[in-house]
């Protein structure tokens, strides 16, 4: 048990991390409501706020085919990528309703694609499943998933004598396309910083 313990902090570990802006929402659940899938009244709102990320797994799939008709017929081509993009711009517009509908705020968060830690006003204990949304900025990615608290530390800010909570969570049963969007986030995100020094 111990040995599998640890192969599972390797691996936790073995995903590049940043610190990053994100807007982020979550609910605790029960096992049983995690068991069970989504409820269906929030079918919907997911739906609205993942619309994007989908779009752009979907677009990438496509790539090859585009550059084929594009060499082929550079006419259809730019038709189709004008069609692209308003369904781009469709689909930020379902975020941001999405967004407005769970009155989610950005915040300060340590991303990678194996989890993410976030700060708490109120101590979340290790083993707690939740469920999350993120929307990566500036793409305004959707992402939906379930998450399990790993760890729950104290921060004790002097000055003022509050308390906040660093809570970090490791990503449950999430799809390899929803891995990749974020992978892919915080390479672009490390490249963009690298560049700027």
């Amino acid at each position: 048990m111990k040995h599998v313990q640890a192969k599972k902090e390797i691996e936790r570990r073995n995903f590049f991390r940043i610190d990053d802006t994100a807007i982020l929402y979550y609910r605790i659940i029960s096992e049983e409501e995690h068991d069970s899938g989504q409820h269906e009244d929030d079918l919907l709102l997911v739906d609205k706020l993942t619309l994007k990320a989908r779009f752009d797994s979907i677009s990438r799939e496509m790539q090859p085919l585009f550059r084929v008709i594009q060499a082929g017929s550079p006419d259809i081509a730019q038709y189709l990528s004008s069609l692209d993009k308003k369904l781009n711009l469709l689909s930020e517009y379902y975020v941001e309703m999405a967004m407005g509908d769970m009155e989610m705020s950005p915040q300060r968060i340590n991303l990678g694609a194996g989890g993410l830690a976030f700060m708490s006003q109120s101590p979340i204990m290790s083993g707690t499943v939740m469920e999350l949304r993120i929307v990566l900025l500036p793409e305004h990615y959707g992402i939906f998933s379930y998450a399990k608290v790993v760890s729950c530390m104290r921060n004790t800010d002097e000055m003022t004598n509050t308390n906040s909570y660093k809570i970090s969570v490791e990503f449950q049963n999430m799809s390899d396309d929803v891995r990749d969007i974020i992978t892919r986030h915080v390479l672009g995100k490390e490249r963009a910083s690298i560049g700027k020094d």
